[in-house]
């Protein structure tokens, strides 16, 4: 808080009673808006200065800095003057007002605090363990089991060793290391398990971790949307709770010792180094990586081991530089790439300054302020929030960096019927980090290129990474969206994508109508929409694509040389048969992965698509243009649980057979020219 001073409660303050208090409490006014801002805090390029209103019956001022919020506090100024120059300026300050014998104490004065606002929190080494511990353990307990909690909430690791700190995660937490390498920073224990859930974390979503090690073993018990990104664990690492999981996603990694995936469904691993790899899941993709992968042919051991990542560039990520300051890292492209990125002397790619970045805040920040910055050509950083957006934030100019700390979360409102961003055909673009909301009613939430053109990005790439969208769900009432993500502009790569039409929770139902909840109280509800993704540009690479739930197609590819690297996708739970008619009404269900007809060339590895006990049946889990060049590798249906008439009658264009209650699993190994294959190509 910077707010208003508080009393300090230390043995030597006297408790004041009304008639005794010498002071007025101390009327801070409220903070600037950052560094370019007039305000109480102005940050300067090599200093910070703050000022105060003077406190009736203060004799003097003493000024105390420190490193970090709970480190050791110094001495530094004692002055008459309510205001101070604090050479510097990464540090933290705080101001005793001293009269009487008394000490009325204020909050803290820090960058960290002015910039990234109340949902950021800022650790540096020499800060109380324990402290930090509690600050952890609070969120901790606010979000373990807060699903559609409105919380956000990050954590930022100066760089090096918290050999005490005990991170636990919840939802909506993201905690990252502020080094170049995940060797800067270290911490002696993380965890992510599920006993709020009996040990089943099939709803363990929106988390993630980055850029840190941890010395000793991991638990990360996850599902969807969590992302364990540039981490170096010293010991095993567990991928569940005892009970069923429904992941997930580790990339540019070293896990020590061995991965034991537990009760995993299926799991994506990218460009990371492990001892071993342990136990079965339906669906196991790796890319890039070494190490010894579970024995086995497919299907008995459903492995689809891809050797490099042909082109990858890994997201970018905030770091702090005691010189230079705060800047966000933009990793170099690397092309045909195995193992980790950071294992070099060298680490390449570029830095970026924070002073280019526009810093969002949930407080104060607007869809008119963050487009105002955007076309002063700044990059953008959103801190933990909920920022509700009246109309699209447009990003127009080339090589824009857009990332997001705390599952900050964009969130359409009624008056927005079009879209939540919207970026122009231009190249360079990076957008991470960031859960995309939908309304009431809109058409998209993320449109990347106004429509299809042959404009080539070839040499200059979009990366679009840890990104997550959401119809439904997390309020109580009816949502609406016809497409999640509509990708027009050639030359994407696509880093971790899940998207998701709600199927539990309040607001879901396949049509809008008026429904009662578990009290018997009536309310309007619904998450209605179309697709879940349509990509109409060329050459857009997928890692780790999870579409779910939606009315139609939930995946539609309309380009070409299209290229998926894991695919995990569920038919919805809701369905009506009379209304889940593709094809004009002709075929029951629809097709969750769709290539269409007239495209000539795709890939796609390690695709799998579950049926569910909805009373519909599903006629093919994918659907693609019969082309030569058309390929999938390691293809297969699951039918989740029920009875018939659920099934899915074939796993590709009337190929496989049929899934339902008396048959669990379909696969295909190669499937290509319109036809299944003995061999891959």
């Amino acid at each position: 808080m910077r707010g208003n001073m508080k009393l300090k409660t230390a043995m030597f303050v006297v408790i004041l009673t009304a008639a005794a208090i010498l002071f007025s409490l101390m009327a801070f006014a409220s903070c600037g808006n950052g560094p370019d801002e007039e305000g109480n805090v102005v940050i300067n390029e090599n200093n910070i200065v703050f000022k105060w209103d003077a406190v009736e019956g203060a004799d003097e001022y003493k000024i105390y800095h420190g490193d970090g919020r709970y480190s050791y506090f110094s001495l530094e100024s004692t002055q008459t003057e309510c205001k101070y120059t604090g050479k510097d300026k990464y540090g933290y300050y705080r101001v005793d007002a001293i009269g009487g014998g008394n000490v009325l104490q204020s909050e803290f004065y820090a960058y960290d605090l002015e910039v990234f606002g109340p949902n950021t929190y800022v650790y540096s080494p020499s800060d109380d363990a324990e402290k930090i511990n509690g600050d952890i353990d609070e969120k901790f307990e606010e979000l373990e089991a807060g699903q559609f909690s409105t919380e956000r909430f990050g954590v930022l690791f100066k760089s090096g060793e918290y050999p005490d700190v005990r991170m636990q995660m919840g939802y909506y937490t993201t905690a990252s290391g502020l080094g170049l390498s995940p060797e800067d920073v270290t911490l002696g224990y993380f965890n992510v398990n599920a006993q709020w859930f009996n040990g089943n974390a099939t709803h363990n979503f929106w988390r993630g971790i980055e850029n840190m090690t941890i010395d000793g073993d991991v638990q990360w018990a996850v599902s969807q949307a969590t992302s364990f990104r540039r981490m170096n664990v010293l010991g095993d690492m567990t991928l569940d709770d005892g009970g069923w999981s429904s992941g997930g996603y580790i990339a540019d990694s070293r896990i020590a010792e061995k991965i034991n995936s537990g009760g995993q469904q299926q799991w994506f691993t990218r460009n990371s180094e492990f001892e071993a790899y342990q136990n079965a899941s339906w669906n196991r993709v790796f890319v890039g990586c070494d190490g010894q992968y579970p024995s086995g042919k497919w299907p008995d051991t459903r492995n689809t081991i891809i050797e490099t990542a042909d082109e990858i560039s890994e997201k970018p990520f905030l770091t702090f530089d005691g010189n230079e300051g705060y800047g966000v890292f933009i990793p170099k492209l690397r092309t045909n790439a195995k193992g980790v990125s950071w294992d070099s002397d060298e680490i390449e790619g570029e830095r970026i300054s924070l002073d280019e970045f526009y810093v969002a805040r949930v407080d104060r920040d607007s869809a008119d302020t963050i487009n105002a910055a955007l076309k002063k050509g700044k990059h953008l950083l959103f801190t933990p929030g909920i920022y509700k957006l009246d109309k699209p934030l447009n990003v127009v100019k080339e090589n824009t960096v857009i990332l997001g700390i705390g599952l900050a979360t964009l969130q359409i409102t009624d008056k927005n019927t079009d879209a939540l961003m919207k970026v122009a055909d231009v190249g360079g673009v990076n957008i991470s980090g960031l859960l995309f909301d939908a309304g009431s009613r809109s058409k998209n939430l993320l449109v990347v290129g106004e429509k299809k053109t042959d404009v080539s990005h070839a040499d200059n790439k979009i990366y679009l990474s840890d990104l997550f969208f959401r119809v439904g769900g997390a309020e109580k009432k009816a949502t609406s969206a016809d497409v999640c993500v509509t990708i027009n502009t050639n030359d994407v790569i696509i880093d971790h994508f899940w998207v998701w039409r709600a199927d539990h929770s309040y607001g879901v139902g396949w049509n809008i109508a008026e429904r009662t909840d578990r009290y018997g109280d009536a309310y309007v509800s619904g998450n209605v929409t179309k697709n879940g993704i349509v990509v109409n540009g060329d050459n857009v690479t997928a890692y780790a694509l999870m579409v779910e739930h939606f009315h139609e197609y939930q995946t539609l590819w309309n380009g070409e040389n299209g290229r998926t690297y894991f695919y995990q996708s569920e038919a919805p739970y809701d369905a009506v048969q009379e209304d889940w008619m593709s094809h004009d009404g002709a075929v029951e269900g629809y097709a969750s992965y769709k290539v269409a007809d007239g495209v000539k060339k795709h890939s796609a590895y390690g695709i799998g698509v579950y049926g569910y006990a909805n009373g519909c049946v599903m006629s093919n889990g994918i659907e693609a243009s019969t082309s030569e060049d058309v390929y999938f590798e390691h293809i297969f249906t699951v039918m989740l649980s029920g009875s018939k008439p659920s099934s899915v009658t074939n796993v590709i264009n009337d190929v496989g057979g049929e899934v339902s209650n008396d048959q669990f699993s379909r696969t295909i190994e190669y499937y290509y020219g319109g036809q299944r294959q003995t061999e891959g190509k």
